[in-house]
């Protein structure tokens, strides 16, 4: 027994890591004296493992085995993957799981996941380039993932791609794992920002058409409620509001205001923000009253519903059913979102100030507000400027 506690001192003596036995009480090694009892080897009792590596302290904890050559096995790799990463850097990979698992209390699992394959995708793009570890990324190999790696993207979620590796990126660098901060080197994908194109008044009017003479082709659904859903398109069309709040539109939440009823909320686009910023839009007592007396989907909310067990809520719904309203009424590129846009045109060409629209839009900036209806703004100010004109070419100078 002696030569055999020599053996494993020796064994173990300047290595990083230590192995010892955690006997059981009912174990004959657990008399022994010292670190012959913990060396000891003429037993099942599990093995144990503390020290540190090269690269960070291994907190004292089990090897999961009995087995003195499978722990030893399992040491010297813990040993040998922490020189490797002194020397050669960290694997990407494990980088970006670690990322993904730091934000899964920050984002919804909706955009999680979407970080998950951009960064993923990124991984693979390094991957057929040589590339595995941390300290080899640098920015022309960046830069050409933004080019060949995102092949087939549109250029609004190509812009979102590139800003979700520049936010990996920042964290790698905040956090150690590369010594270049590549996310500043890494340039934003710059794109012209896509005019929104709303819907004419003829297109409105036949989609509204459309919606309220649905044939009812099941149990579930808006289908089989089509005067709801036509009043759900109304208040889109009303208030700007995204599809994703429209469908949990809650009245319980309306207040009455001065002339119109006010609805406060959070927008479902910013629950991934710590900072929840409630928004307001108005709504006319005329829908409101129609809403109140139509047949609502659920006990509490009258447009959402949920079909059985399935996660497949209202808002997917009201996509594909105008999407088939489109295509029988003749309205092309029929979706919920146009809604919004033809919110947002009205309300300029009517004259609303753009600041008034970017706040009813819940857009973060009126820059962004400007930077997607710039094409109607012109519109906008050459009818101010002819209202002003109609009334000034009307009143004669006092002092002519």
């Amino acid at each position: 027994m002696l030569l055999t506690y020599m053996y494993m001192n020796l064994y173990t003596e300047g290595v990083s890591l230590t192995l010892y036995r955690r006997h059981l009480k009912s174990c004959s090694g657990s008399n022994l004296a010292g670190n012959i009892q913990r060396q000891y080897t003429d037993c099942a009792c599990p093995i144990w493992m503390y020290g540190r590596t090269e690269k960070e302290l291994v907190p004292r904890q089990s090897t999961g085995t009995s087995d003195w050559g499978v722990a030893e096995a399992m040491r010297r790799s813990l040993d040998n993957k922490a020189k490797d990463e002194a020397i050669h850097g960290l694997l990407l990979r494990d980088c970006a799981a670690k990322y993904c698992s730091a934000r899964r209390n920050e984002l919804t699992e909706k955009t999680l996941d979407y970080s998950r394959k951009t960064i993923g995708r990124l991984c693979d793009f390094c991957e057929k380039h040589g590339v595995f570890r941390t300290d080899d990324l640098n920015v022309d190999l960046l830069e050409t993932f933004k080019t060949d790696g995102l092949d087939g993207y549109a250029e609004t979620t190509k812009a979102l791609a590139v800003a979700k590796v520049r936010c990996f990126l920042r964290e790698a660098f905040r956090r150690g794992w590369i010594k270049e901060h590549l996310a500043e080197k890494m340039r934003p994908h710059n794109y012209q920002h896509e005019q929104k194109s709303p819907y004419s008044e003829d297109e409105v009017a036949r989609i509204l058409a459309g919606a309220s003479t649905l044939k009812n082709k099941g149990k579930h659904g808006f289908s089989s409620h089509p005067k709801t859903f036509s009043l759900l398109l109304e208040l889109m069309l009303q208030t700007g509001i995204r599809v994703g709040d429209a469908v949990i539109f809650d009245p319980a939440r309306l207040t009455k205001g001065d002339r119109l009823w006010v609805y406060t909320y959070i927008p479902q686009k910013s629950v991934k923000v710590k900072k929840l910023v409630p928004k307001t839009v108005y709504i006319s007592e005329q829908l409101k009253a129609a809403i109140d007396i139509c047949s609502w989907m659920s006990a509490k909310l009258p447009f959402y519903y949920q079909d059985g067990n399935c996660s497949r809520v209202a808002y997917v719904g009201v996509y594909d059913l105008m999407q088939r309203i489109g295509k029988r009424c003749g309205v092309k590129d029929c979706r919920p979102h146009r809604l919004r846009d033809t919110f947002a045109v009205r309300s300029l060409l009517r004259g609303v100030a753009l600041d008034d629209v970017s706040r009813l839009l819940g857009h973060s900036s009126v820059k962004i507000t400007e930077a997607y209806y710039a094409k109607w703004i012109p519109a906008r100010a050459k009818r101010l400027e002819g209202l002003v004109a109609d009334r000034l070419l009307s009143e004669p100078l006092v002092n002519p």
